[in-house]
This record gives structure tokens, sequence and C-alpha cells, in this order.
């Protein structure tokens, strides 16, 4: 009998259960490598840095990325780290020779301090330009392992003083429009004199907006906002605007002004009333009015005998019809109409022609 152990039926060899377990392993994941690390997922680029230059400083805004590099939703985002590169204009420092990038600002998502973050987007403004420099800013974002985004897009401006700000802003109310006029402010010393207007509007309890009405500087020094709605409240503020190597440099606001749209013209007379006797009383018809904002309509009625009118409708008669059933069939009366419009201090038109009844003839 052979001194060699004879293997047990139950085991297994070493490489058959390791294969099995690498084949388990891969079956089981359904990658063909090792999952990565979670420090080693970045969240996804800043890909919208705008820069708005207003107020002697420059405003950033762009929004906050919602999913990571590889397309997996981004949870643990903290903040954003803003870096800015300088370059004098005037000085003789050799134009080609290497700068950096410097942090100059850290947001914290929760504790933004500096910043502000609404609707998914972060507000963020740097005081610290100065004239005749060239400015160059990118965002990077980083989450809770620390790990940085790449790069947002790069925004360049150019910076000098900036304007002085407009005067003697005015408002003027039209209906369903308001005209906002301004006087540009004359010079002082060596104080850059602007080249357009850019103009704001907002509504009661809004905030001014980052964009001005007008998609290019005003060159004229008014505006007619029109599509306004009547009885509303709107309130405006004028920046001039200075361009300097194309960054349109804003000047600090003016003055707010303030206007409600209204409707100064009355609606015309109405035409083509008629009356007539009928059953139950008079009845009255006339053309209906041109105007679109025509609320309705008040008829008024003298009694012969009578020398003063008297409005016969309690409220507003809305269709070109009516019938007067409270008068005596016996008496002749005289009819008019005023057409009043819907604007927040309702205006009437004058008189209409006069249309005369009289009680129709008796039977022998």
């Amino acid at each position: 009998m052979s001194s060699m152990a004879k293997p047990n039926r139950y085991s297994t060899p070493k490489t058959l259960v390791l294969a099995l377990l690498v084949a388990t392993a891969l079956w089981g994941c359904g990658k063909k490598g090792p999952p990565l690390p979670p420090e080693s997922i970045l969240p996804a680029p800043v890909s919208d840095l705008q820069a708005w230059p207003r107020e002697g400083m420059v405003f950033f805004g762009w929004s906050v990325p919602t999913r990571n590099v590889d397309g997996s939703k981004l949870q643990d985002l903290l903040g954003f780290k803003v870096f800015r590169l300088d370059r004098s204009l005037i000085s003789r420092d050799c134009p080609e020779c290497p700068r950096n990038f410097k942090e100059v600002a850290e947001v914290d998502i929760d504790y933004p301090r500096s910043a502000r973050i609404e609707g998914g987007r972060v507000l963020w403004a740097d005081p610290t330009v100065k004239p005749e420099t060239e400015y160059t800013y990118f965002v990077v974002g980083y989450n809770s392992y620390k790990s940085p985004s790449p790069e947002s897009n790069r925004v360049k401006i150019f910076w000098n003083e900036p304007p002085p700000a407009p005067e003697e802003a005015k408002v003027q109310s039209e209906n369903q429009a308001l005209e906002i006029s301004w006087r540009p402010a004359p010079p002082k010393g060596e104080t850059p004199l602007a080249t357009g207007f850019n103009l704001y509007r907002r509504s009661e309890g809004e905030r001014f907006g980052f964009l001005p009405l007008n998609p290019a500087p005003l060159k004229e020094t008014r505006f007619v906002d029109g599509g306004l709605q009547n009885g509303r409240k709107y309130y405006y503020e004028v920046r001039a605007v200075r361009n300097f190597q194309g960054t349109l440099i804003e000047s600090p606001a003016s003055a707010v002004v303030e206007g409600i749209p209204d409707k100064k013209t009355p609606p015309s007379p109405p035409r083509g009333l008629l009356a007539v006797y009928q059953e139950g009383g008079v009845a009255l018809r006339w053309d209906v009015n041109p105007e679109p904002d025509i609320a309705g309509y008040d008829i008024y009625r003298r009694a012969e005998g009578e020398e003063t009118f008297h409005k016969v409708n309690s409220g507003l008669i809305k269709e070109p019809h009516f019938l007067d059933p409270s008068v005596d069939p016996k008496k002749s009366y005289t009819y008019r109409l005023k057409a009043i419009d819907s604007s927040p201090t309702p205006r009437e038109s004058d008189f209409s022609q006069d249309a005369d009844v009289s009680p129709l003839p008796t039977k022998p």
C-alpha cells in the first residue's frame, strides 16, 4: 500500500477555489475592474460663469452643478473657489512673463457669507478690482473629500473707472406704457464720459435684475417701456455705460424713479343709439364702441317735463342693449349713453347723441 495520502473526495484544489472566487466577483458586480474610491469622483465643472461690471466692482454668477463628471448625482458639494489672474495694462513688466492664478475667494454652500445662492445659482462680487487692469477668472467646485472639479469656463474683463451716474431721471405715464428720461452727468475732471445707458425695471416687491431692459446700450436719453399693465407701479434706475476695451463698465445707479401706466384719453362717445317702446318698457340698442378696453355703458334718461337727465342703471351695462321697464307708457322720454373704460381710474366718454321715444298710439 502506498504511503501517499489519498485526496479527500470533499476537497477542492486551491487553484479552482481561487478561479471560482474571481469569477463570482466579476459576475456579481457586472464590472471588469474594481470600483473607484469615492474621493476620486469629481464634481462636474461650472460651464456658465458670467461677469457684470457695475457699482465699482465686478459681479459674477454661475449655476450650481448637480452631477459628477461620471454622470452620477452630485450629493456632497461643499463649495467653490474663485481664482483670478491679474495683468496691469500700464505696467512695463514683461507681457510674456508667466503669471499664476491666485485664489481670491471661497464660497461655502451652507455659509456663503460674501456670496448669495438663490434658485441654484451663485452670485459673488469682487470689490478689489483696480483701474487699468485685465482680469481673468475661473471657478472650481469641491466635494466633501476636497476633490476639486475641473476648471470652469474662463471670463476675461478689462477694468477701469466707471462713468458718473445719470441725473434727473423722470417717468411720464402713458396708456400701457411709461416713458423714462434722464440727463447724462456733466464731466468732472478726468472722469470718463458715458458711451451709452442701461435701463433696469422692477415691480413692487422685486429686486432689480442683472439684465437691463435694452439688449444693447441706449444712445438716447429716453426710453418708452411698453406692454405694461395699467394701474401697476413700476420702478426704474438708469446706469451709464463705458466701453473699455470691449468690457461694458456701468456707473452707479441713478435715483430710483417710479410710475404707473394709465390711460389718459377717454373712450369715444357711443354711436347708433335707438329707443323704441315695446311690451315691458323701452328697448334701447346701440353700436359697440371700437375701443378694446370698454368695461360697459351708463344710460341716462329724461322724461318729458324734466330738465335734467338721471342715470337709469345701477351697474355698468355690459352688452349694447337694454330694456328700461321703469317708464310710464303714457310719457315721452329722451335717452343718452356714456361709455366707460377699464382703467384703474375709469374714464368715461362724452354723451352719445340723444334718442327720443314717444308713447305708442292708442287704438280708437
